[in-house]
């Protein structure tokens, strides 16, 4: 439990630098087989954090899981199916879990447990995983499938993985991307996905913008 514990700060310190934003709430973390699926309820005090795992000694596991929850709690907006692009938020956090996993296993402590290299091969693995293939530009059309696929369905895992493929390598160009991450709260349902891009991009920091910009490109 101990060691779960170090991994699990070492999730929030680098997703905290990396994002320049800090939370402030307790956090229980419960882990079970037994859930469905990984989860989080950022509005409640403390914060409530489900880990989908049978062990606590999956460690890798243990980061890809928790990064991508805590990537929902900076991002502070409560989930809701019926926010029609929140779906793309469950793309950055996919991108969150694997940023982690690569900048964990360069810490001391991964070093030190000899656990680097299978932070690594979790990260590289999580190309292979299944997904669904489009193209990604069709996405700036509303009328697109794959589109209104994804907005009756936030959780439409291939596909969205299939998007994390092709952004991830943008983000790993700077790690100021994350400093974005939060304004991801203010997309409107009443804009069309291309007009919550380009407010994404409006409303980040300055530092941000050249990665967010390249997003748009790949998309538009």
């Amino acid at each position: 439990m101990a060691k779960f514990d170090t991994w699990a700060k070492l999730v929030f310190s680098i997703m905290e630098k990396a994002s320049g934003k800090q939370i402030t709430k307790d956090i229980n973390i419960s882990v079970s087989p037994d859930f469905e699926n990984p989860s989080t309820l950022p509005d409640k005090n403390p914060i409530q954090i489900r880990l989908s795992m049978g062990s606590l000694l999956y460690w890798a596991q243990e980061v890809y899981q928790l990064a991508h929850e805590y990537c929902h709690d900076l991002i502070n907006s409560s989930y809701d199916p019926q926010r029609k692009d929140e779906w793309f938020e469950e793309v950055i956090c996919e991108c969150a879990s694997r940023f982690v996993l690569i900048e964990i296993s360069t810490t001391s402590l991964a070093a030190k447990e000899l656990f680097s290299n299978h932070f690594i091969d979790y990260e590289k693995n999580l190309f292979k995983e299944e997904t669904f293939v489009f193209e990604p530009k069709k996405l700036s059309n509303e009328s697109f499938e794959v589109l209104a696929k994804l907005r009756a369905n936030h959780e439409w895992r291939e596909a969205e993985r299939h998007l994390a493929n092709l952004i991830m390598p943008i983000i790993l160009e700077d790690k100021s991307f994350w400093q974005s991450v939060t304004v991801l709260a203010s997309f409107k349902d009443e804009n069309s996905f291309l007009d919550n891009l380009n407010l994404w991009y409006k409303k980040s920091p300055n530092v941000s913008k050249p990665q967010i910009a390249k997003i748009i490109n790949l998309i538009s």
